[in-house]
């Protein structure tokens, strides 16, 4: 510190802490930038190549999008590796982390499109209820597993629902929806350290 005065130095201090952490907030951010602008550049042109490829011909479009998914998540999982040996450090537990989150949205992705184009007449509440488990099982992966195993269990659950009939389908979504939420809400409060 410049001065003798206590507290101009003690404000003095601040300023120093606070231009530090404003400056790591920025490499943070510049770093998880600079790590997913080439996941964001090559989904964007597997987007555009299924989207042009269909166009050109439509007939061979599940074929168009299958090789365009497959080859996306090839070189996706080659860039992860990549990063992975490049950054060998701290960070490699939260590069696991978002991986296993795109590959959880992927296949949700799928499931929900199976689902919705089941023609089922519960296809509209099994989605709703995926989505909840979906949103457990990443909030699991990032802040415990207790709300993983509760998506993955509200996910089966609600798949289950293929096999119900439609007003009894109403009571279960109801029963198992509610109820699970309440279930979770009172399992996190009584684990909550505060």
């Amino acid at each position: 510190m410049t001065t003798s005065n206590p507290v101009q130095a003690r404000e003095e201090a601040r300023l120093a802490l606070a231009a530090a952490e404003d400056g790591e907030s920025r490499l943070l951010a510049a770093l998880i930038y600079g790590r997913a602008s080439p996941y964001l550049i090559l989904w964007g042109i597997a987007w555009m190549a299924g989207y042009v490829g269909t166009f050109l011909a439509p007939e061979r479009g599940n074929t168009i999008w299958s090789v365009v998914t497959a080859l996306g998540w090839a070189t996706t999982i080659l860039l992860v590796l990549v990063q992975r040996r490049i950054g060998r450090g701290r960070h490699s537990r939260r590069g696991l982390r978002y991986s296993v989150s795109a590959v959880l949205m992927t296949a949700y992705a799928a499931l929900w499109a199976f689902v919705l184009l089941s023609g089922h007449a519960n296809a509209l509440g099994i989605y709703a209820g995926t989505v909840t488990g979906f949103a457990y099982l990443v909030a699991g992966l990032w802040r415990g597993p207790l709300l993983a195993v509760l998506g993955a269990a509200l996910t089966l659950l609600f798949l289950a629902g293929f096999a119900i009939p439609p007003m009894g389908f109403l009571l279960y979504a109801g029963l198992l929806g509610g109820g699970g939420l309440v279930a979770a809400g009172l399992l996190l409060a009584r684990r909550d350290p505060t």
